[in-house]
């Protein structure tokens, strides 16, 4: 079906927000690459207008809507405004990022007009972020997982009206099929689409690696650790300053270093925690990060980490970190990445000796295969990632 294709989300990187935005933004920007008239609506961006083209894309962000939040006014909004949109000419496809067009269901058409196929893209499931909250092992976050019930009801009440679901790896797929969501909810057909990343950016450098390197002021004979991220509490990055002290006192040949890119409310406990384990000069805390710079920090690493006690999806950051040629250690609440072979490699982060063992060996594997090229397993790569979601957003 010809037409314009929407993506509706809450949150776009010109909010400042992490990976789900950062997927929807460039599965947008690839689409409109591609030849197809895209508009993304959006909620407000503070200092940006309500409607620009950036990249191909027409962004809609719209006034009076909290930015990059659910909101009354957001789902009010958002609805009036696809129905702009389908007043003005025919749309082939709506793509509700997470629960960004649920309001847009009820989108009224005008008379005549086609329905445009409604495809969600799951991130995650109400269902696995509670089991994750509730074995937290933290009565707080515990408490919190009741929002998660109440999600859980209105998902079973909304999945069921959409043309198609997108999940983004087969954990999330099989969430949304199995009891208890697959049982309360007649799902229309799920397909795992991977998420993409832009190679065009995300690649190995070996120039840009050398230059990041030197702005850090890290030894030219030092092996650099990774933790690209917001520096929040659930991402557990206390773990991989315990893991860096750990491979220090163990592997002292490797001559550690750690860079936490990101900013966030945690960064001053993690500063502290740095000075009480004596790493505190083998650990450089970046601030708040372009994702540019982001690709030209993953090039610089020889490993990545992500220790996040909660359960993952497939953060963009493993997936980043690989399309630069840099394997990753995650934790086990993290998916597996198909087709990444011994590039990644899943261990109890809690466990520092644990952490440091599987880090040393993903260095020292890859000082002997001297690997140089990207380890993005094909199926994640952008364009590819962009066709697919054309084909189902159409119906093709």
């Amino acid at each position: 079906m010809s037409g314009r294709l929407v993506v509706v989300t809450r949150g776009l990187p010109l909010h400042g927000t992490g990976g789900m935005e950062s997927v929807a933004w460039d599965v947008s920007r690839a689409l409109a690459a591609g030849g197809s008239a895209v508009t993304v609506i959006t909620t407000a961006v503070p200092g940006h207008p309500a409607t620009s083209t950036l990249e191909g894309v027409d962004v809609r962000a719209l006034p009076g809507t909290a930015p990059g939040r659910y909101s009354r006014a957001w789902w009010g909004a958002s609805r009036r405004a696809l129905e702009e949109l389908l007043r003005a000419g025919p749309v082939a496809g709506v793509l509700s990022v997470s629960a960004g067009a649920f309001s847009c269901l009820d989108a009224a058409a005008p008379a005549g007009a086609p329905r445009p196929r409604f495809v969600l893209q799951a991130h995650g499931t109400s269902v696995a972020e509670l089991t994750s909250k509730l074995r937290s092992g933290s009565a707080l976050t515990a408490l919190s997982g009741v929002r998660n019930a109440r999600a859980l009801l209105r998902d079973a009440r909304t999945y069921r009206r959409f043309d198609a679901v997108v999940a983004v790896g087969p954990a999330v797929a099989a969430s949304l099929t199995s009891p208890p969501l697959g049982r309360l909810v007649r799902m229309p057909p799920v397909r795992t689409i991977a998420n993409g990343v832009d190679t065009s950016v995300f690649r190995p450098d070996p120039d840009a690696a050398a230059a990041t390197r030197r702005e850090l002021g890290v030894p030219a004979t030092a092996r650099v650790l990774l933790a690209a991220g917001r520096l929040h509490p659930q991402k557990s990055l206390d773990r991989a300053l315990r893991g860096l002290h750990e491979l220090t006192r163990t592997r002292p040949d490797l001559d550690p270093h750690l860079v936490l890119a990101g900013d966030g409310p945690d960064e001053g406990r993690l500063r502290a925690l740095a000075g009480q384990l004596g790493v505190r000069d083998r650990v450089r805390f970046t601030g708040p990060v372009p994702r540019e710079r982001v690709a030209r920090l993953a090039a610089a690493a020889d490993v990545s980490l992500l220790t996040s006690r909660w359960r993952e999806g497939l953060p963009m950051a493993v997936l980043e970190s690989l399309a630069c040629g840099t394997p990753a250690v995650t934790a086990l609440t993290t998916a597996v990445v198909a087709g990444a072979g011994d590039a990644v490699t899943r261990v109890d982060a809690a466990d520092a000796a644990a952490l440091a063992a599987a880090t040393a060996g993903a260095l020292d594997r890859a000082a002997r295969d001297g690997r140089t090229g990207s380890l993005l397993p094909a199926h994640h790569e952008l364009r590819r990632v962009a066709r697919e979601h054309e084909r189902l957003l159409r119906g093709a």
